[in-house]
């Protein structure tokens, strides 16, 4: 039986017209006899920590679903998911599926939620291991702040020790508000002194209800006070090497203050568990992943130099900013609109700029100033004539390189395409499935074919496209940044499915985004996701300073299109339809053709 209902409620949210055009396009496989595959949970027993957990399954079409007996919508595709409320401990969740002739197929799934944790006994003294920090190794240099706590009984005296530097360290119970909600959580502090040393020591912890009657115990992450290795000279190593602006993270990984290049060099002054601080200015630090960082001998001179002549130069299809400079130092850069400028900002460098040559061939730039912000603060500014096209930073040398793209020019404004070369990424592939919808269906799959679309529709308007990935593999994120900025692009656009949390719910959470990190690219975004709202998906929103690695490139505009979630039975339904997947990449090329009109330069007939 080919199942043709379409999904009602989506009917209901969408004008009739919009929707007609996708009403006979969804084409479900028959199947004889009945059957439930289940996408998530994907063990048997699960460990979650949460109230809710969200489930997605699918089945035949025309079957009944239920979880732990309450029936369930049965979309037209066999997919059914939910949310489901978990109590502490035990819970059972049971899928069932029953055909119209009677016939059942379940599968029982164990969730267990920890109970949470709890206060610490008054009268029997304890310390627990919970809460308590450092967890990590730390670096630490005279003039650092070290914060310690623990949890543990409740009312009495605590104090603690580094060993061979200081002990009776008085420590006090914070209030049951600063402890997030429990009792017997102790907090202290010690200012590093120039005189304290001391290497890989655990910090000791002690807890006393009387003279007999006294607790210790030691912190996982160990201390090292190092005044005579700190601060040290690192060099930067690896490929695109960045800066944290702090040490928290997400999925995506910390907030980069920016990218770098190899063999910079940069002070630090301590380390957190795998990474190392940065002293950028006096005011200003930044976190670097060990990985990027060759420490150079104790005694190497910290990196400082004074910022020399500006050149300002234009060649064929971008502008050169140049700085001279004694050393290799590092540099962070933001974009400005209105009026558009390009901020670079050189740390550790002193003005020495007596001169800023500007050559008339440079036709993208209209000025150059600089400003010494801080005594180790230098910063170039640089006003565009143009819209935000793209840069790129690097050294020859010792000489900063500033490489300013302008915009492409179109041979006419009725082939804005012709002779463009546009970079397409297809998210995930290989072992990288990405989102997985309640049917079964990959986000790698998915995007892969809308992205194939896209490519024939740009190249029949004459654009020439590259592409991350042609199939089934899966290149490195490293691999398909090279491919991109190697192939001298004129913009990149990437293709997603979004998928809701684990905790989300998979119904009520629908619709299409797409997501920028620099607001100089901006109005890229801004045109593709207006033409992507002219499909019959809800808004789920515009997101800027995204931290994607692709969309951390600032050689070439970019943006990032979450489709649709293939966590919804809807929208997974729409994403599986080859022709829906077609008016993706209409409306996608159509967003990108009207970027182009505002922002490139048509050429002169």
């Amino acid at each position: 039986m080919i199942e043709r209902s379409l999904f009602i409620l989506f009917f209901l949210f969408f004008p009739a017209r919009l929707f007609a055009q996708y009403a006979d396009t969804v084409r479900v496989p028959a199947r004889d006899a009945l059957f439930l595959n289940v996408q998530m949970p994907a063990q048997d027993t699960t460990q979650w920590y949460g109230p809710k957990l969200r489930f997605a399954a699918c089945t035949c079409p025309d079957a009944k679903a239920f979880v732990n007996g309450k029936q369930l919508k049965v979309y037209a595709s066999g997919a059914f998911a939910g949310l489901q409320n978990y109590s502490f401990g035990t819970n059972i969740l049971r899928l069932t599926v029953r055909s119209a002739n009677g016939d059942s197929l379940w599968h029982e799934f164990v969730i267990n939620r920890p109970e949470p944790m709890k206060d610490s006994p008054h009268d029997t003294l304890v310390i627990d291991s919970a809460l308590m920090q450092p967890s990590e190794d730390f670096w630490l240099m005279a003039g650092d702040m070290l914060e310690v706590r623990f949890k543990g009984s409740p009312g009495w005296e605590a104090w603690f020790e580094i060993p061979d530097v200081q002990s009776d360290i008085p420590m006090h119970e914070l209030s049951v508000k600063e402890a997030d909600g429990f009792t017997g959580v102790y907090c202290g502090r010690y200012l590093i002194t120039p005189q304290d040393e001391v290497h890989d020591a655990r910090i000791i912890f002690h807890l006393k209800k009387s003279f007999w009657h006294k607790e210790r115990a030691y912190s996982k992450g160990k201390i090292s006070i190092l005044p005579k290795e700190l601060p040290r000279v690192a060099e930067l190593t690896g490929k695109r090497p960045f800066i944290n602006a702090s040490l928290g993270t997400d999925r995506l990984g910390g907030e980069k203050l920016g990218f770098l290049q190899p063999g910079i060099r940069l002070i630090i002054t301590g380390k957190r568990g795998s990474q190392y601080r940065v002293q950028l200015t006096q005011t200003l630090q930044g976190w670097l992943p060990e990985e990027f960082a060759k420490l150079l001998p104790s005694g190497t001179p910290q990196p400082h130099s004074a910022a020399g002549t500006v050149t300002v130069t234009g060649h064929s299809d971008f502008d050169l900013v140049t700085l001279n400079l004694g050393e290799k130092l590092p540099y962070t850069s933001e974009q400005l609109t209105d009026p558009n400028i390009l901020t670079v900002d050189i740390y550790g460098s002193a003005s020495n700029t007596n001169w800023i040559g500007n050559n008339l061939s440079a036709k993208g730039i209209k000025n150059v100033t600089c400003r010494q912000i801080a005594s180790d603060h230098y910063r170039l500014l640089i006003g565009l004539t143009h819209p935000h096209w793209g840069y790129d930073i690097d050294y020859a040398g010792t000489t900063m390189r500033i490489k300013i793209r302008r915009p492409p020019v179109l041979v006419s404004r009725d082939s804005v395409f012709a002779g463009l070369r546009i970079a397409v990424d297809a998210g995930h592939g290989g072992d990288s499935h990405g989102a997985i919808g309640a049917t079964g269906s990959l986000e790698k799959d998915i995007t892969i074919a809308v992205v194939r679309r896209l490519e024939q529709l740009l190249r029949s308007k004459g654009a020439s496209i590259v592409l991350t990935r042609t199939g089934t593999e899966g290149p490195a994120m490293g691999d398909r940044i090279d491919r991109i900025v190697n192939s001298r692009a004129d913009l990149l656009i990437a293709v997603h499915c979004n998928s809701c949390g684990d905790a989300s719910d998979p119904i009520a959470i629908r619709g299409t985004s797409a997501y920028y990190k620099y607001i100089g690219f901006k109005p890229l975004a801004d045109a593709v996701y207006a033409k992507m709202l002219e499909l019959p998906l809800p808004q789920f929103g515009e997101v800027g300073n995204f931290n994607f690695m692709l969309n951390s490139l600032t050689q070439l505009p970019n943006v990032l299109i979450e489709t649709a979630f293939l966590s919804n039975p809807e929208e997974e339904m729409l994403l599986m339809d080859d022709t829906f997947r077609g008016h993706i990449a209409e409306h996608i090329a159509a967003g990108v053709e009207e970027y182009l009109r505002n922002n490139a330069v048509i050429k002169e007939r």
